[in-house]
């Protein structure tokens, strides 16, 4: 398990272990959803691809699943929502005409990191491609399943735990395409999509210019602090270990 599922799997353990003591909190959480039972108990159900998963189950039957992501305040900017291969992503929103681009474009940055990852001249075909798709994108990001309810953003430094529904989540957040000054493709003010980078500790044996290399797979990251800023307004409950 590399540290970032580590960190995830000790968010996601916290809470599980932390919520059926929180009465306010699972108020709030009732009350938003209109669940008729009473809390029963939380589940770890996993993790799929560094995206941890929590189960509540209420005596009426109903479940709440939450997303956990963990972060430090003090820490990066960027926080990574999820990552894939450019097949997968390219077969998840139907793309399959531009995985040979997306791939060039990746080895190239692969070879030359001073390169824009999606340079001017294509930046505008590019955004005619995911404007269309922009919310499907971020639904896909936030949410591993499409039951799951609730985002729960864990702030390591101080033990807390901010909580949001998923729903408004995906309603409030900007979906406008866009680029960085880094040629990376931002959604909104909060959310990138780049390639991934870095030398993969555990696959040192493929070549950094092969697309195999985790180095060239897609990766979304969110800004921490802009994102809860923007989401104020929709925070369902928050609390502090």
């Amino acid at each position: 398990m590399n540290r970032n599922a580590f960190i995830g799997r000790n968010a996601e353990q916290l809470f599980k272990n932390s919520i059926g003591d929180q009465s306010s909190i699972l108020g709030k959480i009732i009350s938003h959803f209109k669940i008729k039972g009473v809390f029963e108990g939380a589940l770890s159900t996993g993790i799929h691809g560094e995206k941890s998963d929590i189960k509540m189950g209420f005596s009426d039957g109903r479940n709440v699943d939450a997303n956990i992501k963990a972060f430090k305040a003090s820490g990066p900017a960027f926080n990574q929502i999820t990552r894939t291969t450019i097949s997968k992503f390219c077969e998840i929103f139907n793309l399959l005409e531009l995985k040979s681009t997306l791939t060039d474009l990746f080895l190239e940055k692969s070879r030359n990191s001073r390169t824009k990852t999606f340079p001017d001249n294509i930046q505008s075909h590019l955004i005619s491609i995911f404007q269309p798709i922009s919310r499907q994108i971020l639904s896909w990001s936030f949410s591993y399943k499409k039951s799951r309810e609730i985002l729960v953003l864990f702030e390591q430094e101080t033990g807390s735990f901010l909580i949001y529904p998923m729903k408004e989540v995906l309603q409030k957040i900007n979906k406008e395409i866009s680029f960085t000054t880094r040629g990376n493709i931002q959604i909104g003010n909060c959310v990138i999509i780049q390639r991934k980078g870095g030398n993969g500790v555990h696959s040192l044996h493929i070549p950094k210019d092969d697309i195999k290399h985790p180095g060239n797979n897609i990766q979304i990251k969110l800004k921490m602090k802009i994102f809860i800023s923007e989401m104020e307004r929709i925070l369902l409950a928050k609390y502090r270990l």
